[in-house]
């Protein structure tokens, strides 16, 4: 017999089998994965994702030549509706968009 799992708030599920399967879903996804925020003083910069846990996350603060400032925070729980990537992936994107934004790191 297999159970099919509905992506469903916890409160909109209707019986006590689906709201256990629909909070271990949840939950399964909590302990292997975690949000990261990436705070900037431009907004072009500023991200959410999802990623799973364990990947390294980049610290302290990244400076460009104009001032720009570039931040990531692991902020431990997953996020509702946040996209997933990888840390790489994040990376890659927040460089395409600088570059294309014409930003050089600071020395």
């Amino acid at each position: 017999m297999t159970t099919e799992i509905v992506q469903r708030y916890p409160w909109e599920v209707r019986t006590t089998e689906e709201t256990v399967a629909a909070l271990q879903h949840d939950f399964a996804y909590a302990v292997t994965h975690t949000a990261v925020i990436v705070h900037s003083n431009r907004n072009d910069l500023a991200i959410l994702v999802n990623t799973r846990r364990g990947q390294i996350i980049p610290r302290g603060v990244c400076t460009f030549t104009d001032g720009t400032t570039m931040e990531f925070q692991d902020i431990g729980m997953p996020q509702v509706g946040a996209k997933e990537m990888t840390v790489l992936e994040l990376t890659g994107t927040l460089w395409g968009i600088a570059a294309n934004l014409g930003l050089e790191l600071a020395t």
